[in-house]
């Protein structure tokens, strides 16, 4: 029987049963036998779509939304789609290039009908019919335990889909921003450990660049790395860097002249990563208190300010909006604005602004009449410090505003997966590079 690659697309909270009716419904039209689902990466850990692959026995592939925008696909897509998500199209997409060079769809894009409420899936299917042309898109694969497995087991995550030649991969080196504080060097060492957990075939480390003096220097993680036998190191920032904020040049710089035969390649900081969303919720939530914002009425008065670390890149700023505009989505809140701590605009203080001017421009006792920062960059440290002083200025001007800064969100999981997706950008952006330049 052939074997076909179903692309999925999802709503956030779609059951797995709504998934895995609508993925049966459609293979009922297309025939053969499932090989792996597909997704756009900001989908990666929805529970609906890892669950719906648990069910089906399959694996779940995921590619980046530049990836999927560049798939032509019958219609051209949907523009809200490439709002969301930043690819006018997710399904059909993903299935092509599941598939492989050659792929062909089978079924296009369906929406789930379930009885009663609006469709929050869909899903297309493709089959390869041939291994020639362009290279294939390389996806990042979730390895789904079985339905027997541990229930509170992560999805492992993998650098090479099933099938390709295993090889040793680029070490990973996560590079904090200077910081003298025991928390922030606490929260790092956690969060390298979660990375670990989640790649354990990445040699990895992590390490603090900038002047002030630091109990985890970067210069010391590269040297680590460079022992254990890395000759290619992926870096990723934990924050966006600018003029304004001195990234690991300097380190890296002098590590080559350490270290011969040892080369680097860039990575985007995950600051703005949609994978962070459900963190940012939550720590919403704990700066409202008690669970305050859970109430719809309390939602629609917050309106959240979400703030990046700035760079020098307009696409890494953009990412933040994106992520602004996907955290709005579905949750109730009366808006979410973005700031930079530095170098991009607004900054803090005007976007404070902005949100206090929409709140007020809308009538009645349920108007918008609180306000939650929320910084994007994860770890405590002198960053999270300069945002609540810029904050408190702001607040101590505009007593009429009840505003609550709220916390990073540490060494969650979430970061840790977030980590891992900009690796494998980075990677993959290498590796294409080379291609070209043969």
């Amino acid at each position: 029987m052939t074997a076909v690659h179903v692309g999925v697309g999802a709503r956030r909270g779609v059951p797995a049963d709504e998934v895995v009716a609508l993925v049966r419904a459609t293979l009922a039209e297309s025939g053969g036998t499932v090989v792996a689902l597909a997704t756009v990466e900001a989908k990666a850990a929805e529970p609906g779509l890892v669950g719906a692959a648990r069910r089906l026995g399959v694996a779940l592939h995921t590619f980046s939304a530049r990836e999927l925008a560049a798939v032509r696909v019958p219609g051209g897509g949907s523009a809200v789609v490439r709002e969301a998500v930043g690819t006018p199209s997710v399904a059909e997409a993903a299935a092509l290039l599941a598939a492989g060079p050659g792929a062909q769809l089978l079924v296009g894009k369906r929406k789930s009908a379930p009885p009663g409420r609006p469709s929050r899936a869909t899903c297309a299917v493709a089959s390869a019919t041939g291994h020639h042309g362009t290279a294939r898109a390389r996806p990042s694969v979730i390895v789904v335990p079985p339905p027997s497995g541990p229930a509170t087991a992560r999805p492992r995550r993998c650098t090479a889909p099933q099938g390709d030649l295993v090889t040793t991969p680029p070490a990973l080196l996560i590079a904090g921003h200077g910081d003298r504080d025991d928390g922030g060097a606490q929260a790092l060492r956690a969060l390298l450990a979660a990375v670990a957990e989640c790649c354990p075939e990445v040699p990895a480390a992590a390490g603090f660049t900038g002047r002030a003096p630091s109990a985890l220097p970067l210069a010391e993680a590269v040297d680590d790395l460079a022992a254990r036998g890395a000759t290619e190191i992926v870096t990723v920032p934990l924050i966006s860097e600018g003029p304004a904020r001195r990234g690991p040049a300097a380190e890296l710089t002098a590590a080559t002249a350490r270290h011969a035969g040892l080369s680097f390649v860039r990575g985007q900081a995950p600051d703005g990563h949609p994978l962070l969303l459900g963190a940012w919720e939550r720590q919403l939530d704990a700066a409202l208190g008690g669970g305050g914002a859970r109430r719809p009425r309390d939602r629609a008065r917050t309106t959240v300010l979400l703030v990046g670390g700035g760079s020098g890149d307009p696409y890494a700023n953009a990412e933040v909006a994106r992520a602004a505009r996907l955290l709005w989505e579905g949750r109730g809140l009366a808006g979410v604005e973005t700031a930079f701590l530095s170098y991009a605009a607004p900054d803090v203080p005007a976007g404070l602004e902005r949100c206090r001017v929409l709140g007020a421009a809308v009538p009645g006792p349920d108007a918008p009449g609180r306000i939650v920062v929320l910084p994007c960059f994860p770890l405590p440290g002198e960053e999270h410090e300069r945002l609540r002083l810029q904050t408190e200025g702001w607040s101590a001007a505009h007593p009429e505003s009840e505003v609550a800064c709220a916390e990073p969100v540490g060494a969650a999981p979430e970061v840790a997966d977030a980590v891992v997706a900009r690796y494998r950008e980075a990677v993959r952006a290498a590796e294409d590079h080379r291609v070209a330049v043969r």
